[in-house]
């Protein structure tokens, strides 16, 4: 079964959250897969013998119907990094500020173009960016783009926990 690019666009902030932090588990083998996710969010339910729903949590409930509704469309072994949304580092989450600051609405390749340019330099002399995180915000940009599309909105990768 094909799996669009952009699965994560239409899932929770939770279940992206748990299926991050599914994928940087040490203790989890990867690839991680739906299967591993439903178990991640009923690790909380305590016992199997009892309906799930008489001792979880509304929270709980919804992201197993969600992560059930996931398992039905594309199967328990679909890989857990199809669905999780690709956030930007701090770094380069700094840069999408100062180009959407200069711009406004902002697509990908548009933080590139301010990038090359010297938005970065400036950001790196103003001492907001660390020299040696200049090369990974470029590589990490050009993945987004590389994977999204030039004109994925910029503002999209941005976290605001």
């Amino acid at each position: 079964m094909i799996i669009a690019n952009d699965i994560f666009e239409n899932l929770s902030e939770e279940l992206s959250t748990v299926i991050g932090a599914l994928l940087n588990d040490e203790a989890v083998s990867q690839p991680a897969t739906l299967a591993d996710v439903r178990e991640a969010v009923l690790a909380e339910v305590k016992t199997t013998t009892i309906p799930l729903n008489r001792f979880s949590s509304d929270r709980i409930q919804q992201l197993r119907d969600e992560v059930d509704a996931l398992i039905d469309e594309y199967g328990d072994d679909a890989l857990a990094v199809r669905f999780f949304k690709p956030w930007a580092s701090a770094a380069l989450q700094r840069l999408i500020d100062a180009a959407r600051d200069e711009v406004g609405e902002l697509t990908l390749s548009g933080v590139l173009e301010a990038t090359q340019r010297g938005l970065l330099a400036d950001l790196i002399a103003e001492g907001e960016i660390a020299d040696d995180e200049a090369q990974t915000v470029i590589a990490e940009l050009q993945a987004l783009i590389d994977q999204h599309g030039t004109d994925a909105l910029a503002e999209d990768f941005i976290h605001e926990p």
